[in-house]
């Protein structure tokens, strides 16, 4: 869980380089949590405020929690004129709700980082008898010529973290719609799944692989040597594929 705390080290590259949410996603959440303007979100994770972003615009009132102040900070900045977005800093573990109560709580790309034997039952315990919780994260599908590239830089600088990315736990072969049934907190899972592409230039895919947790944990000299050899070796211009799964279940 502490790893998840490294991205306020990054928090500046980590708004600028990571991926906002498709709005499709938003919609079908509404759907599948019978949202109305106006509804209570508790968002965990909130990080710099990508999501958060997406329940603003839909008219929700929406408590984003998120243990980094970096993070935070650029949050703030973001929703400073908003009298329905706020944040607190603390972890979903260390969070406390008071009597406050949810008609969602959700999770961007933030809930591998939540203990599961604290966060599904934390998170049941501040919805209302008809909230739900949403849980959705990207995952990479790059092509075989993409990975080609970089296996070379990975093989010499990064042997230990090459392969199966973290984010695969969100796919449909993850933990997450058992993880929710363990809990017995809540009632069937709804998936759905969204593809999409992004461009990036050379230098800012390198920057996008400084934010993730596992790079920036290396050893900085290693890392650079690793990034150096990533920019000279993809394509100045180019796209990258990605997944985005969304996993809805109501409150038992």
């Amino acid at each position: 869980m502490e790893r998840g705390r490294t991205f306020d080290a990054a928090a500046a590259a980590y708004d600028a380089h990571r991926s906002g949410y498709p709005s499709q996603l938003f919609s079908d959440l509404i759907a599948m949590a019978k949202l109305k303007p106006g509804n209570r979100v508790l968002e965990v994770g909130c990080g710099s405020g990508q999501a958060t972003a997406g329940f603003a615009a839909e008219g929700f009132d929406v408590t984003g929690v998120d243990p980094g102040a970096s993070l935070l900070a650029l949050a703030r900045a973001k929703f400073v004129e908003s009298e329905t977005v706020r944040f607190e800093m603390a972890s979903f573990e260390e969070w406390e709700r008071g009597k406050r109560q949810y008609e969602l709580v959700a999770a961007a790309q933030s809930w591998h980082w939540v203990r599961s034997d604290v966060g599904f039952a934390k998170a049941a315990d501040a919805l209302s008898p008809t909230g739900s919780i949403a849980i959705f994260g990207h995952t990479p599908t790059w092509s075989a010529e993409l990975i080609n590239r970089l296996e070379p830089a990975y093989a010499r600088w990064a042997s230990t973290i090459w392969g199966q990315p973290p984010e695969a736990w969100y796919l449909p072969n993850g933990p997450i719609p058992d993880l929710i049934g363990a809990s017995r907190r809540f009632g069937p899972v709804e998936r759905r799944d969204y593809k999409w592409r992004r461009s990036y230039t050379a230098a800012s895919f390198a920057a996008y692989l400084m934010t993730r947790s596992d790079h920036l944990l290396m050893p900085s000299a290693h890392r650079e040597e690793l990034l150096s050899k990533v920019r000279s070796d993809l394509p100045d211009v180019f796209e990258a594929n990605w997944v985005t799964n969304l996993y809805v279940a109501p409150v038992a």
